[in-house]
């Protein structure tokens, strides 16, 4: 393994215990990012890297091709509709994916989200192939484990949950535990980035001056810009400290969340 391509590799990896670690997988429709979980201990994570070399010749192979205890993959994509457990019947999965614009090429997922919701998300082609070299039962919704690892942590009426991604962002608010709205929305500019989070407040009816935004995802150490501009409208803004896997101190837990909540989605992705 080039050590160069990882942020972390723990001193305790082996190669001849990959029987008993589990590789999860993150991807989207420009990138990819892997951990490699000996339990609930990060061992091996991977930066982001272009979705291409999932399935091309070359060093992530070596980590791809392991014998793996168990591989979850989560797919990010802004293709999907959330269905309420009480209202979906399985047979009307393809009614409900029409109004995702099915094309030709593209692949439907119908699954449980969480103990209310079912999801239903589409795959394009590039990222199907990618997903594929794998087991695509293991395919799992990118926010899963994200919204399950909030839920698990008693979330406030008065909080938005945020998980940035290089374009795009996740939001997800929580009434009185239970998952109440989840959106994906593209970005360019932190400016957007507020303005969406002022439109979700004003959907739900929410007092900005009382409403704390807690964000995740791709933030860089120091970079203080969402922190600044939504500082403006809301109470506050924090980083998310929910923490799902024994990681050293010296990694950003925000950064890793996501990725590392995957491995709630085991009982899912069996499912």
């Amino acid at each position: 393994m080039n050590d160069t391509l990882y942020h972390y590799i723990d001193p305790g990896f082996s190669h001849t215990q990959v029987g008993n670690y589990t590789l999860l997988l993150l991807l989207n429709a420009q990138s990819f990012e892997l951990a490699v979980m000996h339990g609930q201990k990060l061992m091996v994570w991977r930066k982001a890297a272009p979705l291409a070399e999932i399935t091309q010749p070359g060093e992530v192979q070596e980590v791809l091709s392991f014998s793996f205890h168990d591989i979850i993959t989560g797919i990010s994509t802004p293709y999907f509709t959330l269905v309420p457990q009480t209202l979906f019947e399985k047979d009307q999965v393809t009614e409900v994916a029409r109004y995702l614009d099915v094309q030709p090429t593209d692949t439907v997922f119908a699954q449980v989200l969480d103990a209310n919701n079912q999801v239903v998300f589409k795959t394009q082609e590039a990222l199907t192939l990618a997903a594929g070299k794998f087991d695509l039962q293991k395919v799992t919704f990118g926010s899963a484990g994200w919204i399950l690892a909030i839920e698990a942590n008693m979330p406030s009426n008065y909080s938005l949950y945020v998980n940035l991604h290089a374009t795009t962002f996740d939001i997800a608010y929580f009434r009185h535990g239970k998952l109440h709205l989840y959106n994906t929305f593209e970005f360019t500019h932190e400016d957007e980035l507020a303005y969406y989070n002022a439109f979700v407040c004003q959907q739900l009816k929410l007092d900005m001056s009382l409403t704390t935004v807690i964000l995740s995802g791709e933030i860089l150490a120091g970079d203080n810009r969402y922190h600044n501009i939504l500082s403006n409208f809301f109470k506050t803004v924090e980083l998310n400290t929910i923490s799902v896997a024994e990681l050293p101190a010296s990694l950003p837990n925000h950064q890793l969340l996501a990725l590392t909540s995957l491995s709630l989605c085991a009982s899912l992705a069996d499912a």
